[in-house]
């Protein structure tokens, strides 16, 4: 909980001084990058982690990866994190940067998990419920989880809509069990 906290302090810095120096847009992008970079290498992760690791050693790894690869007002940040000890966080900070980029935009994060990939009419009806339901413009994630044997699931914020034939089966026997035990 306070990690996360810090790490929506840190993001809310970023996006007030990325409007001030008008970048919003490149200091998105460049945000992203850092955070796909940072889901992709879990070394990179493990090291950022690392306490035994000196920040300096840290900044410089930083510094190599990223420079001229994202805005400067990021590489200013990214040494300014490592600075202040933070750098552990830096995925979180990233997450949270998004999360209130996409607000300020009125953009709605959603995922859409189905059993298999999902055609483009069925893609088309999917952001509009999205849009529909939970305002603004929608920005999905589609995945494929064969588990689901059918159906979809759609994730926004707190809210899971389940229409997932896994999720009726689940449904369907935990309503069985209850009735089961009602009766004896």
């Amino acid at each position: 909980m306070r990690n996360t906290r810090v790490a929506k302090r840190y993001a809310q810095s970023l996006l007030d001084a990325a409007i001030e120096h008008d970048a919003l847009d490149a200091v998105v992008a460049s945000v992203r990058l850092v955070r796909a970079a940072l889901a992709e290498s879990a070394p990179l992760r493990a090291l950022l982690r690392n306490p035994v690791i000196a920040a300096e050693r840290k900044q410089s790894i930083l510094r190599a990866i990223f420079a001229e690869r994202v805005h400067p007002l990021v590489e200013a940040f990214l040494h300014l994190v490592c600075l202040k000890g933070r750098e552990n966080l830096l995925d979180l900070i990233a997450d949270e940067f998004i999360a209130l980029y996409n607000q300020r935009a009125g953009i709605v994060a959603a995922r859409a998990i189905a059993a298999v990939p999902l055609p483009d009419d069925l893609r088309a009806r999917v952001e509009h419920v999205v849009a529909q339901r939970f305002g603004g413009t929608p920005q999905i994630t589609y995945q494929v989880e064969p588990a689901l044997l059918g159906g979809l699931v759609i994730e926004c914020g707190d809210v899971r809509l389940d229409a997932s034939l896994a999720g009726a089966l689940a449904r369907l026997r935990k309503q069985l069990l209850f009735l089961n035990g009602k009766q004896t």
